[in-house]
């Protein structure tokens, strides 16, 4: 909170950045309190009721503590809407409910971003952590000698960590550097840096990008926002020469194909059906940039892009849901379950027609164990679930199907805009009552946490003791 503080106190926006220090202040005293209070010496691993629970409250409070410099500033915003705006920046969502964002101060805008930003590495330590340990998801597949839970192995869980935040702030100042030359100032090239890289797609102007008309941002944007889409231990593996590590992962080869196929086609498609595309380079632009937005989760945009067609918005609607590769910043369900789910549809039939076939699936040289299987089957379960179930409780609130399906959709897959008049992608969800955003912000962080972290702890076998 200190960084903001400095940001306006240079901007010449006193008031705005001593409220930040008083935060900080606040917020410090609060967790050396916390610490003493809880120190003790701890010799042994954390059980799994234990991360379970902690990982949950990290995410709430952490929400909590990032919505009070909001809270404090001088847009008079309620408590719903700076609990909604933190969650969103620290689920790496992007939806907003905040108007008028050229107008703001520079170190509330460089807050919004800088939650994002965190949220990205939050994620990322999570899914190569947590996740794998508790077994969720199907991410126990990507269990390795860094995720073990054993005291003995911390130091080398330590180092690990050190070289993937180390990549995570290469790549950050490779982008601002990137964005600076392209022709943003600054300030902006950082912020836009923070909420590109963790795919969280927060901006500095109302407009998002459109504001700066200018092909060559959207190019870097496209760039780094794939980078943001793609695992960091493979982003790691490449800065240290380890190139193979590209070729060997099958989510990222079928991501890039995917992207690439699809990003050359369609465009061509728009350039022949549709009059208003006339030129190919400007078509492959605009389609490649809204469609690395969505498919990476990020949700920047330079036009309402439901206004090309009804194929379009079905098009997108679905996209939301898929998200790009595991162990990055991303959310929705992510290409290596589909890879799963396609392995598991394949093998089924092939068991219809030779039901004594002897077949071991395997997934990037791994076989695929019935666990995983279950994990993946249960995480899609669960994701469509939660979406209807998040969908009905907007409904009750009085809002139509489309914003209360596309706002589900995009909070459970941490996407940012929806669809419709009122949470469009040009809107803000300023317009929601505050009971559909208490709703989204719950969603949002079921969403983050891969579902079932949060949901386990409401089964009463949990807290039986043993």
């Amino acid at each position: 909170m200190a960084f903001p503080a400095i940001v306006d106190f240079f901007a010449k926006q006193p008031e705005n950045g001593e409220n930040f220090l008083i935060c900080a202040f606040g917020v410090a005293f609060l967790g050396a309190l916390i610490s003493a209070l809880s120190y003790r010496k701890w010799n042994r691993a954390l059980n799994k009721k234990e991360m379970f629970v902690i990982t949950s409250c990290i995410w709430f409070l952490a929400s909590i503590i990032g919505a009070i410099p909001f809270y404090f500033s001088d847009q008079d915003l309620s408590i719903t809407d700076v609990f909604f705006e933190s969650v969103s920046g620290l689920t790496t969502t992007g939806s907003t409910i905040l108007a008028h964002i050229d107008s703001m101060p520079k170190g509330f805008l460089l807050w919004r971003s800088m939650l994002q930003w965190l949220g990205g590495i939050g994620i990322i330590v999570l899914a190569i952590t947590i996740l794998p340990i508790l077994r969720i998801g199907g991410m126990q597949l990507f269990s390795t000698e860094s995720s073990d839970s054993s005291e003995k192995d911390s130091p080398f869980v330590a180092s690990k960590l050190k070289r993937y935040i180390y990549a995570y702030l290469f790549v950050s100042c490779l982008c601002v550097w990137a964005l600076y030359v392209g022709g943003m100032d600054l300030f902006n090239a950082v912020a836009h840096m923070m909420t590109c890289l963790s795919t969280g797609g927060f901006s500095t102007h109302d407009t998002s990008i459109a504001f700066y008309h200018s092909p060559l941002i959207e190019w870097i944007l496209i760039f780094f926002m794939t980078i943001g889409g793609l695992p960091l231990a493979v982003i790691v593996a490449f800065l240290e020469g380890k190139w193979f590590k590209l070729k060997e992962n099958e989510q990222v080869k079928t991501f890039l194909l995917t992207c690439f196929t699809l990003c050359t086609i369609i465009p061509v498609c728009m350039r022949i059906f549709m009059p208003p595309f006339n030129d190919i380079f400007d078509t492959i632009r605009t389609f490649t940039f809204h469609f690395t937005s969505i498919i990476t989760t990020t949700g920047y945009v330079t036009e309402n892009y439901t206004l090309w067609g009804p194929f379009f918005v079905v098009f997108f609607v679905f996209l939301t849901a898929v998200g790009s590769c595991t162990g990055s910043t991303s959310g929705g369900i992510k290409f290596f379950r589909f890879s799963i789910l396609a392995s598991a549809i394949k093998r089924h039939l092939t068991l219809m027609i030779s039901p004594h076939a002897v077949i071991i699936p395997k997934y990037n040289n791994k076989p695929i164990t019935e666990d995983v299987w279950m994990g993946v089957m249960s995480f899609m379960s669960i994701f469509c679930a939660t979406t209807i179930v998040t969908t009905l409780c907007l409904s009750l609130t009085g809002l139509d199907f489309t914003t209360s399906f596309s706002g589900a959709l995009s909070s459970v897959a941490n996407v940012g805009p929806g669809i419709g008049n009122t949470i469009g992608p040009d809107k803000s969800f300023f317009l929601l009552p505050d009971a559909a955003k208490w709703i989204l912000s719950f969603a949002m962080i079921l969403g983050r946490l891969e579902f079932m972290t949060v949901i386990v702890l409401l089964l009463p076998k949990l807290w039986k003791k043993n």
